[in-house]
């Protein structure tokens, strides 16, 4: 990252952290990062021990949402400040706020924040476009670093100076672009598990996933569950006749129609191709129902593509876990599970097919 200042401010300056005692204070707070829930569960974390080790009166965060080559939009989401006075997050303009890339002032500001440059500003310098914004925010200095993410612009991390002015040192924004590097790092472990554990074209949870999140179930009640696999009927005349991007936006359809359906503790994927599959934490009975239910909508769902309609209709195969007279490994109890709900699915569709059929 490249380094721009402002004109330096005249007059008593706040003084700059211990650069040992901030880079130890950085190295501890990564620690919040590492949630097992993802980064996002641990910033407000970070950026407190940030804000405190700095004393700074404000640490925030921002993503942009949305970019363009004359705007950009940006999403205030964290936030600490020292005291309820100095905050900011509340704030609705500050709720995907949008900037308009209409001067040469903003052109320079947005493309020195495409290139990933760190930017120290203080209050006597600044030009007219955050001139504004250091007045209503009462901004003596501000520090901004740009979170990189796969080499792109993804948002800032932010340290503001309202009750005294400060000239940020080198060894501080050293150890606060670290500190951008450490939630970078988040922002990709958390797309690494999302892309591991996910289905790319509909969003729903993987083979993998579903069967981690049964054996997960199993593992606190074995007797206590049912799966339904549902397999599209004659879903290869949509590809054949219309195309595999036809195809593509069924499923997405199909997807997004039958996770409105969910009940709350079930778990839907796609386990490949035209076929789902759902985790229900009930019985079989319940599972019936549920299938029943989605069998119903997919036969009213109506899916437009350019000038062609597309009638969906599905085969369900569902079966219930069985008591165990003894413990079994999960990965056993999933297996035996998912063989009979499969049974189940071949009836459906050697049977006439758009039916929902049960094996106990």
């Amino acid at each position: 990252m490249s380094e721009h200042w402002s004109t330096p401010c005249n007059g008593p300056l706040k003084p700059n952290p211990d650069s040992s005692g901030l880079f130890l204070a950085v190295s501890r707070a990564a620690g919040y990062l590492n949630h097992d829930r993802g980064w996002r569960h641990g910033i407000e974390s970070f950026l407190a021990a940030l804000g405190r080790a700095t004393s700074s009166n404000r640490a925030w965060m921002f993503e942009v949402v949305d970019q363009g080559p004359d705007h950009y939009t940006t999403k205030f989401v964290y936030e600490w400040a020292s005291s309820p006075e100095y905050s900011e997050i509340n704030k609705p303009r500050y709720d995907h706020h949008r900037v308009n890339i209409n001067t040469d002032d903003r052109r320079a500001f947005y493309e020195s924040r495409l290139n990933g440059d760190v930017l120290r500003h203080h209050r006597n310098s600044v030009g007219a476009f955050l001139r504004l914004e250091f007045e209503l925010q009462n901004i003596q200095s501000m520090l901004t670093i740009p979170i990189m993410v796969d080499g792109t612009w993804w948002g800032i991390l932010g340290f503001d100076d309202c009750d005294a002015p400060r000239d940020y040192s080198d060894s501080m924004v050293a150890a606060l672009e670290i500190a951008a590097t450490l939630i970078t790092n988040g922002i990709l472990r958390d797309r690494l598990e999302w892309e591991v554990n996910h289905d790319h074209l509909t969003g729903l949870h993987n083979r993998r996933a579903l069967i981690q999140r049964i054996e997960r179930s199993l593992l606190t009640s074995p007797d206590l569950g049912s799966l339904i696999i549902i397999d599209l009927d004659d879903f290869k005349h949509i590809n054949d006749t219309l195309g595999h991007q036809a195809g593509d936006a069924a499923l997405k359809a199909v997807a997004n129609l039958l996770s409105s359906a969910l009940p709350k503790g079930a778990t839907l994927s796609r386990f490949g191709g035209e076929e789902f599959a759902l985790w229900l934490p009930a019985d079989g009975n319940a599972a019936c129902a549920l299938a029943e239910n989605m069998r119903e909508k997919l036969e009213h769902l109506d899916i437009h593509w350019q000038n062609s309609d597309m009638a969906i209709r599905a085969s369900f195969g569902v079966a219930q876990m069985r008591p165990c007279p003894h413990p079994e490994p999960t990965q056993v109890l999933f297996d035996k599970v998912f063989a009979r709900a499969d049974r189940a699915l071949f009836e459906a569709k050697t049977g006439g097919r758009n039916q929902v059929v049960y094996t106990d």
